[in-house]
């Protein structure tokens, strides 16, 4: 994985981990990697993983067993799904849409937009 340097890359890894139990690549009350192993596939210092497993802990979206090691939490993709739904309708979307209404971009070509991306005719 490449990293962007522009953004904390204890981030970046959380988000692949989010992107991995939202497209169920990772099952929920499946046991990840451990901090070590996980460090060595990305080519980090372990406090990388290790602050990533953190915000994901407070997230309530991975848990620990004492001795076993971290698991992802029932529920966790439901979670992630209504959390990074709300922040896309809350901003990302209304900054997109409030940058067209101030090009003067229409409302009806902003509809017409959306229901050809819907129906499948835009990627």
């Amino acid at each position: 994985m490449k990293f962007d340097e522009n953004i904390p890359i204890y981030l970046q890894i959380k988000a692949e981990i989010e992107k991995a139990i939202i497209s169920q690549d990772i099952a929920e009350e499946s046991k990840i990697d451990s901090i070590r192993e996980l460090a060595k596939f990305y080519k980090v210092n372990p406090q990388t993983i290790s602050s990533a497993y953190n915000e994901l802990l407070n997230d309530d979206i991975l848990y620990k067993k004492r001795g076993i090691g971290t698991f992802v939490k029932s529920g966790a993709r439901e979670s992630l799904l209504e959390m990074k739904t709300e922040k896309y309708l809350e901003h990302d979307l209304k900054k997109v849409l409030l940058e067209g209404k101030n090009l003067g971009i229409s409302l009806n070509k902003v509809k017409e937009i959306i229901n050809e991306i819907y129906k499948g005719g835009v990627e």
